[in-house]
């Protein structure tokens, strides 16, 4: 009688148990759909349409096809959501740089350090033009080597 009373009651609790467990899983499975459907915002790149679904207005620019990497770089260090849409009607292509930004300050401080940039890219001096200038260079002094040699040359056959 005493085995057999002991026997249900371990029955019921592990009964019990499953129970509860079950409750866990269910509470944990939820906690973590909840956090997934909570995942933070992004920011930087990314699709136009995506774009333009936000909240705030978008405001376009123009801009060089060589100054793209640039611009996105920029853009993804200050937090400045962006899109870029090729502009097929022109020749050659173009590119259309849509952005948005929760602070005007932040878009105006991101475009003037791309300014910048492209400005001080513009003034640097191309390597292939500072390499010919060097080339230019070593051949007037190979060529005063050569004719101090050949006068030295002709001094030891006098």
């Amino acid at each position: 009688m005493i085995n057999e009373r002991e026997s249900r009651e371990v029955v019921v609790l592990a009964f019990r148990a499953v129970k509860l467990t079950e409750k866990v899983l269910m509470k944990v499975i939820q906690a973590y759909l909840n956090s997934r459907l909570e995942q933070p915002e992004h920011h930087g790149k990314l699709k136009l349409k995506e774009l333009m679904q936000k909240d705030q207005g978008a405001t376009a620019m123009e801009i060089n096809p060589d100054a793209v990497r640039g611009f996105e770089r920029i853009a993804k260090k200050y937090n400045v959501d962006f899109a870029i849409a090729k502009d097929k009607t022109k020749r050659p292509p173009g590119y259309q740089v849509f952005f948005k930004g929760r602070d005007q300050d932040v878009i105006s401080k991101a475009f003037n350090e791309f300014v910048q940039k492209q400005m001080k890219k513009a003034e640097r001096e191309p390597f292939s033009k500072k390499l010919q200038n060097f080339k230019e260079k070593a051949d007037i002094l190979n060529k005063a080597k050569t004719i101090k040699d050949k006068h030295r040359s002709m001094e030891k056959s006098l």
